[in-house]
């Protein structure tokens, strides 16, 4: 009996209640902890998964440009174009760049009236060495 009155009136005592208070606090930090961390992780893995998915469409083009650079066609344009060749019966045709606003004021300008009199060494010099 006596330890019965005791717990009761432990059960219903301040130090009792404080500590259960305690108790649930420590719980509750413990307990949001662990969320905040799983919500981390979470967060984590899904942007692993986007990074792998991205990863992956890069490998899947790279693929894609291997296999296309293993082909003849690609063998055949890069030789048309690093080695000037061409097939039996094409001829090959070379367009110089450059804007075509400049190019044509250039062709006005040589095809005046004073220089149609003038040497073409005289032409070549001012082609290469004077200024626009």
């Amino acid at each position: 009996m006596k330890k019965d009155k005791f717990f009761k009136r432990f059960l219903s005592s301040k130090i009792f209640f404080i500590l259960g208070i305690v108790i649930f606090g420590f719980l509750l930090v413990a307990l949001l902890n662990k969320f905040f961390e799983s919500r981390e992780i979470d967060q984590e893995i899904k942007e692993s998964e986007q990074e792998i998915a991205r990863l992956e469409t890069k490998n899947l083009e790279l693929k894609e440009l291997l296999n296309y650079l293993d082909t003849d066609a690609f063998l055949e344009q890069e030789a048309r174009l690093k080695f000037n060749m061409q097939k039996p019966g094409e001829s090959v045709m070379v367009v110089s760049g450059g804007s075509g606003d400049d190019q044509n004021k250039k062709d006005l300008a040589v095809l005046t009236a004073e220089d149609k009199f003038r040497s073409n060494p005289a032409k070549w010099w001012d082609y290469f060495f004077s200024r626009p």
